[in-house]
């Protein structure tokens, strides 16, 4: 008899005990599966002034379509298409602008 009660009573413990670990299973996952902060949906189709960009930023990777959201000094901000050739030359200028003023963000090697 005092096993049949000992028996019972571990069955509700274990439930108890597996409740408690999946569910800090649930938020420990949630938390480190943050969605992205900035996607594009709708790309913008026509070229921008290379003289007018002030900034560019690619889109997260978790994103449903590849991006580079660029900002315009006129304060105007695009989602454009990354393959396009327009676009591959503002961000070669803007890297190459930012390298030449010392501004990269590489690391650099101690001699």
């Amino acid at each position: 008899m005092m096993k049949m009660m000992m028996m019972m009573m571990n069955k509700p413990i274990i439930l108890v005990a597996c409740v408690l670990l999946f569910s800090s299973l649930a938020v420990l996952a949630s938390e480190g599966s943050s969605a992205p902060t900035e996607c594009c949906f709708d790309i913008y189709p026509h070229r921008l002034p290379k003289n007018g960009v002030v900034r560019f930023q690619y889109t997260d990777d978790r994103c449903a379509k590849k991006a580079v959201v660029i900002t315009m000094k006129k304060g105007g901000v695009f989602c454009v298409d990354p393959s396009l050739q327009w676009v591959k030359n503002i961000i070669q200028a803007k890297e190459w602008i930012h390298t030449k003023r010392g501004n990269s963000s590489a690391p650099r090697e101690s001699q």
